[in-house]
């Protein structure tokens, strides 16, 4: 059977999409509205999808062509085909579509893998989009949740215990655009120290792939607290931050008013 491969972006990508084997969502929304005989197709077109699409979009459109006319046009066996969106609570995001990773899986000793998963409602794309490819701000905060998520999913005690997570290390370097097609993200733990539960380190290299080509790299060096240990010490620190503001301030003010009184 003659077919045709087509991916599926958001409509924020949409100049990815001119004049290639790209569609945007709503234009795949109005392919399935159409009566059969007005979309002249040979074969059937395999449906591959891209970056920026929502869980409920992605629902949506499966719904949607079960009902179609044209159902029997559209292939949909890929449509899952990045996994699943990783749990808010391992991205430490309130919002689903701020989440831009799919779970991790372990592929070996202190190595996993998982998927960008770009929801083009995300507040990283509200107000910053040019051209065709991925925002490099994106990819670092795919980077951030991706060392949160691997860290909870499977070093952290599975309890009731908070913990508080404290970069102190991340540097990033861009190799070429990433675009919004299918991405892996690779995380490799370099060092670790985790004999206390209370108090654990990191160091790890995430890479961002895309067609077997290294898209941006990032080094991470983090800390992981019991949210006991370090709410206190944050306290503290916050109210030395704000008690130098106000002597700044105050300070300017006396050095203000003296100079008028010289005036």
């Amino acid at each position: 059977m003659c077919e045709r491969i087509v991916v599926v972006v958001g409509d924020k990508f949409a100049d990815f999409a001119v004049g290639k084997d790209v569609i945007t969502l709503s234009q795949l929304k109005g392919m399935l509205c159409l009566p059969s005989r007005l979309l002249a197709v040979q074969g059937q077109i395999v449906i591959v999808p891209g970056q920026g699409l929502g869980d409920k979009d992605i629902e949506a459109v499966e719904k949607q062509a079960s009902l179609s006319e044209c159902r029997a046009m559209f292939d949909f066996s890929l449509w899952y085909r990045s996994g699943r969106r990783a749990s808010q609570k391992y991205s430490h995001k309130h919002l689903p579509q701020n989440t831009l990773i799919s779970e991790p899986v372990q592929c070996g000793d202190d190595c996993y893998e998982l998927s960008l998963l770009i929801d083009e409602n995300c507040e990283l794309m509200s107000d910053h989009q040019t051209g065709q490819h991925v925002q490099g701000m994106i990819l670092f905060e795919a980077a951030r949740q991706t060392f949160l998520a691997v860290t909870e999913t499977f070093y952290l005690p599975q309890n009731e215990t908070g913990y508080y997570f404290v970069i102190n290390q991340m540097s990033a370097n861009y190799n070429r655009f990433a675009f919004p097609i299918e991405a892996r993200i690779t995380y490799r733990i370099c060092t670790k120290d985790i004999a206390k539960a209370n108090r654990m380190s990191f160091s790890a290299d995430i890479t961002v792939e895309q067609c077997n080509q290294v898209a941006a790299t990032f080094h991470t060096d983090f800390t992981v607290f019991e949210n006991s240990r370090i709410s206190s010490m944050e306290g503290k620190l916050a109210s030395q931050s704000l008690s130098g503001f106000i002597s700044e301030i105050a300070k300017e003010r006396q050095q203000r008013v003296e100079f008028l009184t010289a005036a």
